[in-house]
């Protein structure tokens, strides 16, 4: 019981020599509200999408010429999940539209293509115009500079989405 009183007693104050140092720790950069709001110009979207009447999920991910970016996501029975939001960095972001616009986004149509069909389907835009719609068999793809620089962008998108709570 005596230990018991003696830690109360002592608590404050261990509190206080903490909250004391807490000015000379490094402190973490606020986010960059101001400068980081979705609206504006976006950069880049994905849009997982699904054929009318398909009871699927589908998803829109937009990353804004700020560096910020959502993720909406309505389930199979039309319910939206609450909105994702984030910010990318700086340096994160400017990578991002440097990779996006080296790519030429020339569409390659296949001679032979298999017939299978999936009622999903992913499109992709770059500053608000359609750059490729990947379908599974559609016989379509992109030329293999701007396939590798989408799937740089995708692999950024995804690794900021990682990162949120």
């Amino acid at each position: 019981m005596k230990h018991a009183l003696l830690t109360l007693a002592l608590l404050p104050l261990a509190c206080a020599s903490n909250a004391a140092a807490a000015p000379d720790a490094p402190s973490r950069p606020a986010a960059h509200a101001d400068s980081c709001s979705a609206a504006g110009a976006v950069v880049f979207e994905i849009d997982h999408r699904v054929n009318p009447g398909a009871k699927l999920a589908t998803s829109t991910v937009k990353v804004f010429a700020s560096g910020a970016w959502t993720r909406d996501e309505i389930d199979g029975d039309g319910k939206a999940a609450a909105r994702r939001t984030g910010c990318i960095a700086k340096p994160e972001l400017k990578q991002l539209e440097t990779t996006l616009s080296g790519a030429t986004w020339k569409v390659e149509t296949a001679r032979m293509h298999c017939m299978a069909f999936s009622a999903e389907f992913t499109e992709y835009q770059v500053n608000g115009k359609l750059v490729f719609t990947q379908r599974l068999c559609s016989g379509l793809s992109l030329d293999a500079n701007s396939r590798a620089k989408l799937d740089a962008a995708i692999a950024t998108v995804d690794g900021e989405l990682a990162k949120a709570p």
